[in-house]
């Protein structure tokens, strides 16, 4: 059974292309064969105007849409960017996805000038069916999960609350009443525990789409997972520091959503655009991941793990200690696996070559501690990056 078989996520759809439009329909069609696509039900708009009347109307009905897929450049009426962000301003929670046929330096510019939230992600047309299928099912049950955290939020201050209120009206239910907080407490951990592995199930679903459209690349973050781990362990932290570390580099890449396939998967060299919008992939992740609530810091781990200790890595050009520790573990990770693994513009570099660049640049770009631990672990052939 689907986790989605009871629930029915609106999704609205915006192009002035009535083919495009058809085409949205025909992917996300509840009759559709595939057994895990949930069940959609979606509005199409041919123009951004019309596209946030159903906004506002679905507001104040109370059926919200879950996501909107958004073309760029709709004329004669508004065009996308005043589209997004007068539909974030109606419901904040709506996930955008901005599918242009735009080539990449433009629309990468297009989307820094809407300014709007981390809701809003980008996708280039022409697009395969699948890219449509993937990231409704992921922002569905993002923003599913979300809603549902907000929901137990509520009810349990507002638990909370009640119980006070008749603490202070009656001592003699002192007792009974600190048992009772006693037992909320307890029930409120085991839910954030629960809550948490929800959105870290959810943010994990969403960086598949990743290795989804870059074959070259699949199982990349969840090998540099495992070695980070070990890192980790490796130069004794504690569980709960091992823990935050081995999440966030689980999702280090997530930034890449954001880019087309294309350059995902490009088989030569990079041009120095291409290049910066590779890199600009950490701060992607940062935003997407900074609305969430972790226990540890994953969003700033996220956004330096490209940091290097002489001030020469990105996007902030941080050195030495003011970079995070866990960064500088998933740094050392992510060299060690890239270099050891094939990717689409060259063979495998091997683990040795890998090893000797940590080594050649251990207290210059890598932290001495953290390069020495991958090393024991690496030549002591406790670790393997297998694929």
């Amino acid at each position: 059974m689907s986790e989605f078989d009871n629930n029915r996520f609106r999704i609205l759809v915006v192009d002035d292309d009535p083919t495009i439009l058809d085409l949205y329909q025909r992917i996300l069609d509840p009759t559709n064969p595939l057994p895990t696509l949930p069940n959609f039900e979606i509005t199409c708009c041919s123009q951004g105007d019309d596209a946030v009347n159903r906004v506002k109307r679905s507001t104040e009905e109370n059926a919200p849409y879950a996501l909107a897929f958004l073309d760029w450049n709709m004329p004669p009426g508004p065009d996308g960017q005043w589209t997004a962000e007068q539909i974030q301003r109606l419901d904040p929670s709506i996930n955008i996805v901005v599918v242009t046929g735009y080539r990449t330096p433009q629309s990468g510019k297009m989307v820094n000038q809407a300014n709007i939230s981390d809701k809003l992600l980008y996708l280039q047309k022409p697009f395969h069916h699948q890219e449509i299928i993937q990231f409704a099912t992921a922002l569905s049950a993002k923003w599913q999960a979300e809603r549902q955290l907000l929901a137990l939020h509520s009810d349990l201050e507002a638990l909370v609350e009640k119980r006070t209120a008749e603490l202070v009206q009656s001592n003699k239910l002192l007792k009974i009443e600190i048992a009772n907080r006693k037992r909320m407490q307890l029930e409120l951990q085991d839910s954030f525990e629960n809550l948490k592995k929800v959105m870290n199930s959810t943010v994990l679903a969403i960086t598949m789409t990743i290795e989804k459209r870059d074959p070259y690349t699949s199982g990349h973050q969840q090998r540099v997972a495992d070695l980070s781990r070990n890192i980790a362990r490796g130069i004794g932290l504690s569980d709960n520091e091992i823990e935050g570390i081995y999440i966030a580099a689980a999702i280090h890449d997530l930034g890449k959503i954001s880019l087309p396939a294309e350059i995902l998967s490009k088989p030569v060299k990079l041009s120095d655009i291409e290049v910066s919008l590779i890199q600009a992939h950490s701060q992607t992740g940062y935003d997407i991941l900074k609305g969430i609530e972790f226990p540890w810091p994953i969003a700033e781990i996220v956004l330096q793990h490209h940091e290097r200790l002489d001030g020469s890595g990105y996007p902030r050009n941080l050195a030495g200690d003011d970079i995070l520790l866990a960064s500088r573990i998933i740094g050392v990770a992510d060299v060690v696996e890239t270099m050891a693994s094939h990717r689409p513009y060259r063979p495998s570099m091997g683990m040795d070559k890998a090893l000797e660049e940590i080594t050649q640049n251990k207290g210059v770009l890598y932290d001495p501690l953290v390069v020495d631990a991958c090393l024991k672990i690496c030549n002591k052939k406790e670790f393997e990056l297998s694929s």
